[in-house]
């Protein structure tokens, strides 16, 4: 990695962006030094075929609202504007594309995902490109988060394990995911201690996730 200021892609579906969206992934942008943060949402995620997400237009919109509040952040909509799966490899190679390619970019995930990373497609090509960056989600501190790691079904090495736990940055976990507000949302809830105000205001303008 050389040494320029990187910058950092976050994607998701953020159906809606929570909180923990909001205010997570700009202090590990910070930590890493960064001169941006990317906020990427998916068109429709790999690993949720099955449960296609709000519209696009609604989703844009809201991350629009969590970027404004950001320094340094901006909406990228490459995914939304591409047909099909968003597969994070296919992103990275088209942002590096049209990138000085001496500006180096870091992939912020969370731990869950690390832990499956193998199942992302060109899983090793997306390190090469775009060296991860993990924010605790599911395991509040390191040694449990190598134990996820080194646990059956991961394909994981020792020198593997200890390269994700150089990778992790040291945040508190928030447990706040867009499943609990939609699902809060469904049932007559109120999930206003979740959602930024403005995304809960513009969730209850659209009727969305009712």
């Amino acid at each position: 990695m050389t040494g320029q200021a990187p910058i950092v892609l976050f994607g998701g579906t953020f159906d809606p962006p929570t909180r923990a969206h909001a205010e997570l992934p700009p202090q590990a942008a910070a930590l890493a030094e960064a001169r941006k943060l990317l906020y990427i949402p998916a068109a429709l995620s790999p690993h949720k075929m099955d449960d296609p997400p709000a519209s696009g237009v609604h989703r844009r919109f809201m991350v629009e609202l969590v970027v404004d509040g950001i320094q340094g952040a901006e909406l990228c909509d490459i995914e939304l504007d591409r047909d099909g799966p968003s597969y994070s490899i296919d992103t990275i190679r088209e942002l590096r594309e049209i990138t000085d390619g001496d500006i180096p970019f870091r992939l912020l995930i969370g731990d869950d995902q690390a832990v499956n990373f193998h199942e992302w497609k060109d899983w090793a090509s997306i390190i090469e490109l775009a060296e991860p960056l993990v924010l605790p989600r599911l395991w509040s501190n390191p040694d449990e988060f190598a134990h996820a790691l080194a646990g059956e079904g991961c394909p994981w090495s020792k020198e593997q394990v200890n390269q994700w736990l150089n990778w992790r940055i040291d945040l508190p976990c928030m447990d706040i995911s867009s499943d609990e507000v939609r699902a809060i949302i469904a049932g007559g809830g109120d999930p206003q201690d979740e959602l930024q105000p403005d995304v809960y205001e513009y969730i209850e303008q659209q009727g969305l996730y009712q």
